[in-house]
């Protein structure tokens, strides 16, 4: 297993409010059977690479990316559009995988709440082009508009387990996207499995839309 993170990535030691609970998962399942057997894979991880989630890919021929976006946003990357660039060029500048990578699995997490259409949007573009037919991504969607997300990060801590940690980062402004907007502006994911969860997210197994 190759692991490419970041250096202010990863996760510390401290008190008991940033020690993970697990949350059974009815999509993780489904989403290991589909991930292709007996190849090397490649992840992309845009939270903090917890050590559940590396540790759950051990003993697999697997190339994790860890791409902190959150933090990229917290340190205002995003805020202003620099003068003669695009939101597009923006995420291309930070998807600057080697030549000839391909994402199997993308862990979007809730992340794509925290952008808005224009940046969703030219997020999907950006990420597109790393994509294949049978690439799979794994997100939480929210039932509603007025669904609240707290602020967490979550990791992968078995097959059929996720990881819940409050984040050490204040939280964000975020707009929860609903089914349909999210749909319309993650272009380059398109909905497959859903789960409704007690707190109103919607854990999501997504299909990529590439050649569709």
């Amino acid at each position: 297993m190759n692991v490419a993170v970041p250096e202010t990535a990863g996760s510390a030691a401290g008190s008991d409010k940033y020690q993970p609970t697990i949350q059974a998962s009815k999509v993780l399942p489904e989403l290991w059977r589909r991930l292709p057997e007996g190849e090397r894979i490649t992840v992309l991880d845009l939270g903090r690479a917890q050590p559940e989630t590396i540790d759950s890919f051990a003993g697999l021929s697997v190339r994790i990316q860890v791409l902190d976006l959150y933090d990229e946003l917290a340190s205002g990357r995003f805020d202003k559009l620099p003068d003669g660039s695009t939101w597009e060029r923006q995420f291309q500048e930070l998807f600057h995988f080697a030549p000839g990578t391909r994402i199997d699995l993308c862990l979007l997490w809730d992340l794509p709440h925290y952008l808005d259409e224009k940046r969703l949007r030219a997020f999907s573009r950006a990420l597109w082009p790393w994509l294949t037919p049978a690439s799979l991504a794994h997100g939480f969607g929210v039932r509603s508009a007025g669904t609240s997300l707290l602020n967490r990060e979550y990791g992968i801590r078995e097959r059929n387990a996720i990881s819940v940690r409050a984040r050490r980062m204040p939280q964000l402004p975020c707009k929860p996207h609903p089914p349909a907007f999210m749909n319309e502006w993650l272009t380059c994911f398109s909905t497959g499995r859903g789960v409704l969860l007690p707190d109103g997210k919607v854990e999501t197994l997504m299909v990529a839309r590439v050649g569709s």
